[in-house]
């Protein structure tokens, strides 16, 4: 009877668990927008010199570091010219604990537009120096563009 007891306790505690877990989408108000609709509520919001265009997943998959199984869903729009280094790129990761693998991929691809713009466009290193990076639930966000400073009040928007 005893051993009957600890296991339905410890039942009731697991669904417990499972249940609080649950809690934690709601922090984003359990929506999940699509990477392009944030992509697209973001750049719309912004001033760019360049016109953005969305990258096919292969040239997304050259230039981010990225384990695609992890992935979600991604939305990336670049400099249509690359006469500029400005960027929106989006990316949302199927397990929260895998947000890391993005931010780590994301400073790759920092660095990378560093070397690439430094000798090249060296008027462009502020947008990249600068570049604004946050996250919400599952989410990445990765902005380069002159001004950043509306980026985290869109970003949170969206959820």
């Amino acid at each position: 009877m005893k051993k009957l007891f600890v296991i339905a306790l410890a039942m009731i505690a697991c669904l417990s668990l499972a249940a609080c877990g649950g809690n934690s989408s709601s922090k984003q108000g359990g929506k999940q927008p699509a990477t392009a609709d944030v992509v697209e509520a973001v750049a719309s919001q912004l001033t760019f010199k360049d016109e953005l265009m969305t990258l096919e997943d292969k040239m997304v998959s050259n230039i981010y570091n990225l384990d695609e199984e992890k992935l979600a869903e991604k939305t990336v729009r670049t400099s249509a010219t690359r006469a500029t280094a400005e960027e929106v790129s989006v990316f949302k990761v199927k397990d929260a604990a895998d947000v890391g693998m993005v931010q780590d991929a994301i400073n790759e691809r920092i660095e990378d537009q560093k070397i690439a713009y430094e000798n090249y466009v060296p008027a462009e290193m502020s947008k990249i120096n600068n570049a604004a990076v946050y996250t919400n639930g599952n989410y990445v966000i990765l902005v380069m563009a002159d001004d950043t400073s509306k980026v985290e009040e869109l970003f949170q928007a969206q959820f």
